[in-house]
């Protein structure tokens, strides 16, 4: 990696929007010798945001905060360590740089890749919507700038990867399409808008749990993504409602009683399609158009009862 110990830090409060994902497509082909799967997934960014604020500090600490915004969090729901996604990759950015690691001001000499990291959280937890993964792609970003280091995107991607497997497709702002353990990242063509309503159940489920949970419930019968990418291709909205798979719904679904209720409620509302996204438990209504979706949102809202999260969100592509 560059040496950037000569460079100055800038002294700023920056921050950055980070975007939730939603898996029109995921199938999962086997389970790989280092204990992840090996998968095909096509996710899209959608205009769900949480916002990440950075501030360079004296010292080495990075101090790490997180607030609600129109969500109910627990104590338990966002971790505020070294397991916090956006904690846990500024702090291996840290462990990258170079040792020479001091600089002079005001004639002392202190460490100087120090933080304070706010997030302003919007995207629900153990949701399928990446919100962590994301959030840690925001931070090294941020680190990037804020502590005026001269590292590319690539290797920030190579560390992003190492941090989680959803990270590296936050590094794009149109679909991709994942392969091996989702490090593998192809962009696709950028593609009309589509519209969503998304429904969060207060529910989680763990990803680890569903992912155990997956190949002895396997049908054999292994899906391919083309018929999905050529619809997103022309902009057929039906035909992209028509493909779209994700084979973490048949382990979800054992794992949790609630799995068709809360599917039926946007299915009831009007979607074109409605498919739980990544490993759950958010689920999301494809629609029509921007209008369609205002419909569908309105109704879904008025019915979803107590305890779930209902957004109108757009795809960013």
């Amino acid at each position: 990696m560059p040496n950037s110990s000569a460079r100055s830090i800038i002294e700023t409060r920056l921050s950055a929007e980070a975007p939730a994902k939603l898996n029109l497509f995921f199938e999962v082909l086997s389970k790989r010798h280092d204990n992840y799967h090996e998968i095909v997934s096509i996710a899209v960014p959608i205009q769900l945001f949480d916002t990440l604020t950075f501030e360079p500090t004296d010292g080495s600490t990075i101090q790490f905060e997180c607030k609600s915004v129109g969500l109910t969090l627990s104590d338990t729901d966002i971790p505020l360590d070294d397991t916090n996604l956006a904690v846990r990759a500024t702090k291996l950015l840290q462990e990258r740089l170079p040792h020479e690691r001091l600089f002079q001001e005001r004639g002392a000499y202190a460490p100087r890749y120090g933080a304070k990291i706010t997030l302003s959280k919007r995207i629900p937890s153990q949701a399928g919507l990446g919100g962590g993964s994301s959030d840690a792609v925001a931070a090294l970003r941020l680190a990037r700038q804020g502590w005026n280091l001269d590292i590319s995107d690539a290797e920030l991607l190579s560390i992003a990867a190492e941090v989680g497997s959803d990270c590296p497709i936050f590094f794009y702002d149109v679909p991709t399409i994942s392969r091996g353990r989702g490090e593998q990242i192809q962009p696709l063509p950028p593609m009309s808008p589509l519209w969503f309503v998304l429904l969060k159940p207060p529910e989680g489920l763990s990803t680890a749990c569903v992912y155990t949970e997956c190949m002895p419930l396997h049908d054999g019968h292994f899906r391919q993504p083309d018929d999905l990418i050529a619809a997103l291709s022309n902009g057929n909205v039906r035909e992209i409602g028509r493909n779209l798979f994700n084979r973490l719904e048949v382990p979800a679904q054992k794992l949790w009683h609630r799995f068709g209720e809360v599917k039926n409620l946007l299915l009831a509302a009007g979607c074109l399609a409605v498919q739980m996204s990544g490993s759950g438990t958010a689920f999301f209504g494809l629609c029509e158009n921007e209008a369609h979706a205002k419909e569908t949102f309105q109704r879904l809202h008025s019915v979803s009862g107590q305890g779930n999260k209902s957004f109108l969100a757009r795809s960013m592509a």
